[in-house]
């Protein structure tokens, strides 16, 4: 804006020049004209301020890790009478994150016109990645003066990471490790008394406790109930986000190590829990994990997450909500992505 008055400024005074030096009746025209602009900028710019209406509409939710995104801005010109000149100030980063670029679009509307602007950016860390639209320019007719209007409109893109399997061994123990759940396996037996697996013929060696005396009644022959194999969680994925990890590149890589982890006891089989604190409702989040499409829910709403304040009372939340229940093992994925068993740090993971 200095620049183009300072630009107004010099033409006023070179033209306020030519009439003084030259009596021209065509230099008294422009003198009037350069010295009634501002005027006649101020009408228009009064009248056209708000008739151009942006909308982050066609901003897609979601986006890859590494890969370009490509966002549209759609924009409205609600005048029926007036083409419109405008710039658009966005602001493109990481929830959280110090660094925001800035780009800005710029075009010409005619009467009642609509257009979309697409904008392209890289994908350095996933996460929440917002798309702001600061503020909208509308210039007069010859672009030298404007009329800013603040918006503040927000969108979000949540960038997934990607989902790799990562080295892990699962000892026998837990796969045999039997947790407390109100569902049971379809495909092996356990020694659980409240569910019954399958009923089939008594063979030698079986407990007289588990004959179905009802059924073996009406068959005519001994019958056994065999007892279901609980499907509880078996291994906790506890997330340790704390304010003074916070970082982009910190959270990228926990997002990375939590999603690799849990996809990869999925395809092991391994049923497990996903746990972090909520600070602004003091609590336990946690999300049972069976299968990949879970893994990619839970990541999906881990993105939310925010970093905590108060480490001391996220522990006791956090003794609170497992009091009395057993893991055959605890992974902690910390804000800075580093990834300890049972509270030590590890080369390979076993468990």
């Amino acid at each position: 804006m200095v620049r183009r008055t300072a630009g107004y400024l010099a033409v006023l005074l070179v033209t306020a020049y030519l009439f003084f030096m030259y009596n021209d009746t065509v230099l008294s025209g422009i003198l009037v004209f350069v010295l009634l602009y501002p005027v006649l900028s101020g009408i228009y710019l009064a009248a056209a301020g708000r008739k151009v209406i942006p909308g982050l509409h066609r901003v897609p939710p979601l986006g890859e890790s590494g890969k370009q995104i490509k966002a549209g801005i759609s924009v409205k010109n609600i005048s029926g009478c007036m083409s419109l000149r405008y710039e658009f100030l966005l602001t493109v980063g990481n929830k959280g994150g110090e660094k925001r670029r800035k780009k800005r679009l710029r075009g010409v509307l005619p009467p009642a016109g609509e257009e979309t602007l697409w904008c392209r950016f890289e994908t350095e860390y996933c996460g929440i990645v917002e798309i702001c639209l600061e503020n909208v320019k509308i210039y007069d007719l010859l672009g030298i003066f404007y009329r800013k209007t603040r918006w503040g409109r927000t969108a979000q893109i949540k960038v997934m990471p990607e989902f790799r399997l990562m080295p892990l061994e699962v000892s026998r123990r837990t796969r045999e490790f039997q947790a407390e759940a109100q569902e049971f396996s379809q495909q092996r037996r356990g020694d659980d008394p409240s569910e019954i697996y399958q009923i089939r013929e008594y063979r030698e060696k079986d407990s007289l406790k588990d004959i179905h005396w009802k059924l073996s009644a009406r068959e005519e022959q001994l019958m056994v109930k065999e007892r279901s194999f609980p499907l509880g969680c078996v291994v906790l994925i506890y997330i340790d986000y704390r304010k003074e990890q916070q970082s982009e590149a910190g959270f990228s890589k926990l997002l990375e190590n939590v999603a690799s982890l849990s996809v990869t006891l999925a395809e092991e089989k391994v049923i497990h829990m996903a746990a972090w604190y909520e600070e602004k409702n003091e609590r336990i989040v946690r999300w049972r994990v069976a299968d990949e499409e879970d893994a990619c829910d839970m990541v999906w709403n881990l993105m939310e997450i925010q970093p905590c304040r108060d480490a001391e009372k996220a522990r006791i939340c956090y003794e609170d909500a497992f009091r009395g229940q057993e893991f055959a093992g605890v992974v902690t994925v910390e804000g800075t992505g580093m990834m300890k068993k049972d509270g030590q740090p590890f080369d390979f993971l076993r468990l």
